[in-house]
């Protein structure tokens, strides 16, 4: 008869969480905590982009291009306001998207509109107490062309 062989077993108490396990944690804190910061800035840029778009059709039937633009820009800025205070103390409130009507590019190409203007947007981290000056674009080609619907027969 062989003589039954001595297997050394090294494994100690296991524990609740492994290597992996922790590192899975960590990444879905740290995605998390990212979405937390940049999710509401790329919203607010969607909001930006749904407000032009609304104003070339718009401009479907107003030829005013110059009352259009001081409109939108007026509208960007109602979207949402940040308080700051100056270096005296005195809160005021600003509005997050900063766009002037000098800065916007509104050109009619035939039938098409192009609307052009960028923003910078301050997105800070909060546990970490840093933040970073991200600048925004729109850069959008819009139909402006009168639907033909034809007549009925």
């Amino acid at each position: 008869m062989p003589a039954a062989r001595k297997t050394l077993r090294l494994r100690g108490p296991r524990s609740a969480i492994g290597f992996l396990g922790l590192a899975l944690v960590a990444a879905l804190l740290a995605g998390g905590y990212l979405a937390w910061v940049w999710v509401p800035v790329y919203a607010l840029h969607y909001d930006v982009k749904q407000v032009v778009r609304d104003f070339g059709n718009r401009a479907v039937k107003d030829p005013d291009d110059a009352a259009l633009v001081a409109r939108m820009t007026e509208r960007l800025a109602a979207l949402q306001a940040i308080r700051v205070s100056d270096p005296s103390g005195k809160v005021s409130s600003r509005p997050v998207v900063d766009v002037r009507d000098q800065d916007v590019v509104w050109q009619r190409e035939g039938s098409v509109l192009h609307v052009a203007f960028a923003y910078e947007r301050e997105v800070s981290y909060p546990i970490v107490d840093r933040s970073v000056t991200k600048v925004m674009t729109v850069d959008l080609s819009l139909d402006v062309s009168r639907p033909d619907w034809g007549t009925a027969r």
